[in-house]
């Protein structure tokens, strides 16, 4: 799989003229049909796969959002739940079994996924649910009221990668000589140039020499397009992420690219293409002018800790220390909680529209 989709992109590159942006490429890793990372039928997550997410880990990180949630369905008509990539279904199966116990279930709790294999092990392990749960192709209908949840998603969305050299923003991609694939530098892009430019404006920093870091352009559009639809409602996005001041810090001379296969990480994106994840970390500032400028407003920021602690996360653990569950509960929630692993590298941003919720967790807006 993986020599074909190197075939696949190297026709892409004599097509493009010798030269393709990362960001097509990195598009064409995860996503071309039949042979990308999320197209095609390997195991991804969990621990036969590359990478374990937090609904993986325990299922009082679904319980505690779906405590959340349940508030602020209370304060829509007829609303839905939208959850973006859904994974394993991991994360849906605990929010929903929670959710039925707080009496608080939607009409219907809908998955947006683009991987038809993903979709398949998802009607799966939530077919109890019936008609209860929906498999969307596109955005929800226009006028629709809901909660939007994405998880892990926003470090999946492809990225342009950008390095200065000479004092100028290049653009960077990938070429091919006899087939093999390498890194270069491509043409001056002006657009990325400026986007750039004004990273630098906003931050107050001049990038040195060799500096080397991406910037999700397709997050604007991609946003636009799912926020079009809402009529009222809200947005909670959970990723890895930084604030733009810390994302393009000067000393982050690499960026934030990695590459994550059998649960090791590396910054090699030419290996294996389509057999290993390409991940970026997330703007969250990025995203909340995004936001903005769909006419979402920014109700919340804070970090994973903070929203998992005051959502109430502690109340579902088994108090007896002898309990084995209780124990395997109380390593995942270190995994979780804790700075040095998912507790501060992780972000949580609420977006709303006509809707006054609140984020539970210290509010960290004026970092943005």
């Amino acid at each position: 799989m993986s020599t074909a989709l190197s075939r696949r992109i190297a026709a892409e590159i004599d097509a493009a003229g010798g030269w393709l942006d990362f960001e097509d490429y990195m598009e064409l890793c995860l996503y071309e049909p039949g042979l990308g990372y999320y197209s095609a039928g390997s195991v991804k997550l969990g621990e036969a796969g590359d990478f374990v997410t937090a609904p993986e880990l325990t299922p009082l990180f679904g319980q505690t959002l779906a405590g959340v949630l349940a508030g602020w369905l209370g304060e829509l008509d007829e609303p839905v739940i939208v959850e973006l990539g859904a994974g394993s279904g991991a994360l849906a199966e605990a929010v929903l079994a929670r959710l039925a116990t707080l009496n608080s279930l939607p009409a219907c709790y809908q998955i947006l996924e683009t991987s038809a294999d993903l979709r398949q092990r998802q009607q799966l392990r939530l077919q109890a649910w019936g008609s209860r749960v929906a498999w969307l192709d596109a955005p929800p209908r226009a006028g629709f009221e809901g909660l939007v949840i994405a998880n892990e998603v926003l470090d999946a969305l492809p990225v342009a990668r950008f390095g200065k050299v000479a004092g100028q923003i290049v653009p960077l991609g990938v070429r091919h000589d006899a087939g093999s694939l390498g890194l270069a530098a491509g043409p001056v892009d002006d657009a990325l140039a400026a986007a750039v430019h004004q990273v630098e404006i906003d931050c107050g920093v001049t990038l040195p020499e060799g500096y080397q870091s991406e910037l999700c352009r397709r997050l604007p559009a991609w946003l636009a397009a799912l926020a079009e639809p809402l009529a009222r409602g809200a947005f909670l996005f959970i990723d890895y992420g930084l604030v733009q001041e810390d994302y393009y810090r000067s000393e982050r001379q690499q960026g934030t690219f990695l590459c994550h296969y059998r649960h090791r990480a590396h910054d090699d994106p030419l290996l294996w293409p389509g057999l290993q994840d390409l991940t970026a970390w997330v703007d969250f500032s990025w995203l909340a002018g995004a936001g903005l400028n769909c006419g979402l407003q920014v109700a919340g920021f804070t970090t994973q800790a903070e929203f998992l602690l005051q959502g109430g996360v502690g109340a579902s653990v088994g108090a007896s220390s002898g309990d084995r569950e209780a124990l395997e509960q109380a390593a995942a929630l270190k995994t979780l909680l804790l700075p040095g692993e998912m507790g501060e590298r992780f972000k949580v941003m609420l977006l709303t529209r006509k809707l006054d919720i609140e984020l539970p967790g210290r509010d960290f807006r004026s970092r943005l």
